[in-house]
């Protein structure tokens, strides 16, 4: 949508050629988490369609929420899997894994016996126990990129996630799964090893997962931003700042007073209060903080907006109303109210 060719992007490099076209965080993890070995596929399309049985039926959720109800469980309704939410993926398998055996129950009663195979393979409950595990890791990183004081400088959240990656590959090789707890506990008190074939299935997915992370994020390897980041520290290279802007950066990292500065305040805070002394160097930081990292901020306006102006209230001028809802700053409605002129007597 954005067009860096010939669309809306590099129109405005033309006139603004130092401006820098983002591709949302969220968006690309999304994509990258998408990857998964046919064999798991399979086994999350048949969670899906198990899901979809029980959900797409008025009788059937009322029975299921009744038998729920009599078997004491800790829920009563399974949840629905959408592909534009990018957390519904985690969400729907581990709930389906946690009422499996009302699941069951419940599929056994209707005489969907295809169904209820998939609950009787012990392979198939321990790769549905890896996806529990593996997305709700997913999940959590998902969550992490998102907030409002999110910038480009997200790339320690991905590194750690990829070190995971990596260990968690070396340690499923060595027959060591305590880093994923479903799959662990589905083991038995006799800890069974893995056989040889699930073994493969999760060193592919954990090899292919950190292939697209590395793939959609090819900035984790670049250090460009380590001068926003800290600009006095002294592993920082002096020769990777342009020549016109090294000796203004050299004040700056020699500058006692702004060291102090930046000891106590955030990174956006500083890099403003420096714009005066420094406006060079500032204008490097400012490159790098400006462009939005996500569409969070879009996205959680939206929300705003539908929550606002439902149907009963389609007419209304939400532009007031959304202002007040996005802002950070917290009205003072007693003292607004206070100095409100109460209505006059007749």
């Amino acid at each position: 949508m954005l067009g860096s060719k010939s669309g809306f992007q590099s129109r405005v490099k033309k006139l603004a050629p130092q401006a820098k076209g983002i591709h949302c965080m969220i968006h690309r993890y999304a994509l990258a988490s998408k990857t998964l070995p046919a064999s798991l596929q399979e086994v999350l399309e048949s969670v899906i369609k198990i899901v979809n049985y029980v959900k797409t039926q008025a009788p059937n959720i009322r029975l299921f929420k009744e038998l729920c109800k009599d078997m004491n469980a800790d829920h009563e309704v399974l949840l629905f899997y959408t592909a534009v939410r990018w957390l519904s993926k985690g969400n729907v398998i581990n709930r389906v894994f946690e009422m499996k055996d009302e699941i069951k129950l419940f599929l056994e009663t209707q005489g969907r016996k295809y169904l209820v195979v998939h609950f009787e393979d012990e392979a198939c409950n321990k790769r549905v126990a890896y996806l529990v595990d593996i997305f709700d890791q997913v999940n959590k990183l998902n969550l992490k990129l998102q907030g409002r004081e999110t910038y480009i400088l997200f790339q320690d959240s991905l590194r750690a996630f990829v070190s995971k990656f990596q260990k968690w590959h070396w340690n499923t090789n060595l027959g060591y799964l305590s880093m994923f707890e479903k799959l662990y506990g589905t083991m038995g008190e006799s800890q069974v090893q893995l056989d040889q074939f699930l073994k493969d299935e999760i060193t592919e997915h954990l090899q292919s997962l950190e292939k697209e992370v590395e793939r959609y994020f090819p900035e984790l390897s670049q250090e460009q931003e380590a001068l926003v980041r800290n600009p006095f520290s002294t592993e920082l290279d002096v020769s990777s700042i342009p020549d016109e802007i090294q000796d203004e950066f050299l004040d700056l990292r020699n500058d006692s007073s702004a060291h102090d500065l930046f000891m106590v305040k955030s990174v956006t805070q500083f890099w403003c209060t420096m714009y005066q002394p420094y406006s060079k160097v500032s204008m490097i930081a400012f490159c790098v903080l400006v462009p939005f990292a996500s569409t969070y901020l879009c996205e959680a306006g939206f929300s705003t907006l539908v929550n606002i102006k439902t149907k009963n209230r389609n007419r209304l001028d939400v532009g007031d109303d959304m202002r007040l809802a996005l802002t950070n700053f917290r009205p003072r409605i007693s003292k607004l109210a206070a100095e409100m002129q109460h209505q006059a007597s007749h």
